[in-house]
């Protein structure tokens, strides 16, 4: 009784912050708080997996690199497979930036542009001069107003937007939210596919816009916000729809890439055939690209990780941007990429290929990794970031 009396005496003379705590445990509203300070690992196995796919997409499609190996096929599988990872960027800007929105960041990334551009083109100015000379300079000093990447273009232009649609997002509840992510979808996706396959009517460009890469952003803020979490059996069910779902959508493709439509559908109107064609069409924008990308970020982000795993991809996860920077540079790309499979054999099996691109995509992933974090230094040591911040804030003192 003694003992009891004391430790009731310990308990109710915790200081303040100890009963907080305790009562974070045992309240849901305090418990879901935690979950949103701890950093989603899995946002950055996307980031990791969709550039490393994007790696490998830009080996396959290289001109050169394709003319040697375009009579296997079955590389457009291993392209499928890793085309979702434009959609993937999308949906974790969203995913995580719906509550946040620094210009200041907006800077870092495009000083991170700048310095790629100007850094490369005038290394081969000084060692490949006739390569050079193909380009022109003030391309790449101004890198997002001649695209030099598309994609850093699209998300710049979107970027400039996402003050209004952050406060959209916050302004809208739940049901409301949802209304417009199923809105956008069906109209820019089901009808723009169905209704009128021929011209772009709403200007998504394929999936190579600013327009659609907001449609994916207020995709990703809506998962965001309201996260899908399960434990145990229902969420190992959850994981494996999704990842079927995955699969069944690359294979529809892949079939279609291989087969003419016109011999698997027989006595159907050609028009009917065109429709059908054009609606599996392998865009970033079409039905079953969208499904499968969304299929695949949902199982990624359901994956537990340990803490040092955890910490191991974050780190990585935050080299992808200059991983994209340096690989798809105009000269990298004509230059350095071809250089790998200069001296590989095309007499090979089909699997032996598979690991062939894998494997190069993989060092091409792990060297441009290696830069960028050297790169990362330098701009710490510059303090770069902490010049966008101010300039950021001086801005924003000139414009009140």
């Amino acid at each position: 009784m003694k003992n009891l009396l004391i430790k009731l005496i310990i308990f109710i003379s915790m200081e303040e912050s100890h009963c907080i705590l305790l009562k974070s445990i045992f309240s849901k509203e305090k418990m879901n708080d935690n979950f949103k300070k701890i950093r989603n690992h899995g946002v950055d196995f996307i980031r990791i997996i969709a550039m490393y796919g994007i790696v490998i997409n830009h080996i396959i499609y290289n001109r050169k690199i394709f003319i040697k190996y375009q009579k296997f096929k079955e590389l457009k599988l291993l392209h499928i497979l890793l085309f979702w990872h434009n959609n993937g960027f999308a949906f974790i800007s969203g995913f995580i930036g719906y509550k946040r929105h620094k210009y200041s960041n907006l800077f870092y990334l495009w000083i991170c542009v700048f310095f790629y551009s100007v850094i490369i083109h005038f290394y081969y100015l000084n060692y490949k001069p006739q390569l050079a000379m193909k380009d022109k300079l003030y391309y790449n000093l101004f890198p997002i107003i001649f695209k030099r990447y598309w994609f850093f273009t699209s998300y710049f232009g979107m970027y400039l937007f996402l003050p209004i649609i952050n406060k959209g997002i916050a302004y809208l509840n739940k049901t409301e939210l949802k209304i417009c992510v199923i809105s956008l979808i069906i109209i820019f996706v089901f009808w723009h596919d169905i209704m009128n396959l021929r011209n772009d009517i709403f200007n998504t460009n394929r999936g190579f816009s600013v327009l659609w890469l907001m449609i994916f952003y207020i995709t990703g803020a809506y998962f965001g916000i309201y996260k899908i979490i399960f434990f145990g059996t229902i969420k190992i069910y959850f994981c494996f729809i999704n990842f079927l779902i995955y699969i069944f959508t690359s294979i529809i493709y892949y079939i279609i890439y291989n087969y003419n439509m016109k011999s698997l559908i027989r006595g159907i109107k050609l028009a009917i055939i065109i429709k059908l064609k054009q609606l599996f069409t392998e865009n970033y924008d079409s039905n079953l690209k969208v499904i499968q990308s969304i299929s695949i970020i949902l199982f990624i982000l359901q994956i537990n990780y340990n803490r040092y795993l955890g910490k191991i991809i974050s780190f990585i996860g935050n080299l992808t941007f200059g991983v994209y920077l340096i690989h798809s540079n105009f000269f990298i790309c004509g230059d350095m990429l071809i250089n790998l499979f200069d001296n590989e054999q095309n007499n090979i099996s089909i699997l032996s290929v598979y690991r062939l691109f894998m494997s190069k995509g993989l060092l091409v992933f792990i060297i441009c990794a290696i830069i960028d974090y050297l790169r990362y230094l330098l701009f710490n040591l510059l303090k770069i970031r902490k010049i966008c911040i101010i300039f950021d804030k001086f801005l924003f003192e000139i414009l009140k």
